[in-house]
């Protein structure tokens, strides 16, 4: 789990982002969102929370395999660095749509 406090100024357009593209899970707070980096899929489920605080809760890869049901296999993202780096690039696509 990582928690980024997010400015001030850019949480109205962070949390838009987030309220926008994520999915809302039924009775509860998470969102998840869709985030392709380096030809990988990854689910991530965050959590908006008070003082302007995005919460990552976890993160899960989605691999195309022909042996699984659906064709795809799933892995759970068990490295805080890369939970950040897909935080951190849902805030900035969110910051960034201010303009």
């Amino acid at each position: 789990m990582i928690i980024r406090q997010i400015k001030e100024n850019h949480w109205e357009h962070v949390f838009s982002h987030v309220t926008k593209y994520g999915r809302a899970t039924p009775m509860s707070l998470q969102y998840d969102i869709d985030i392709n980096c380096n030809g990988v899929d990854y689910i991530l489920t965050i959590q908006p929370d008070r003082n302007r605080k995005l919460v990552a809760l976890q993160a899960m890869g989605v691999y195309p395999d022909g042996g699984e049901i659906g064709g795809k296999r799933y892995r759970l993202v068990d490295n805080n660095v890369m939970l950040s780096a897909l935080l951190e690039i849902i805030i900035y696509q969110g910051a960034n749509k201010r303009k």
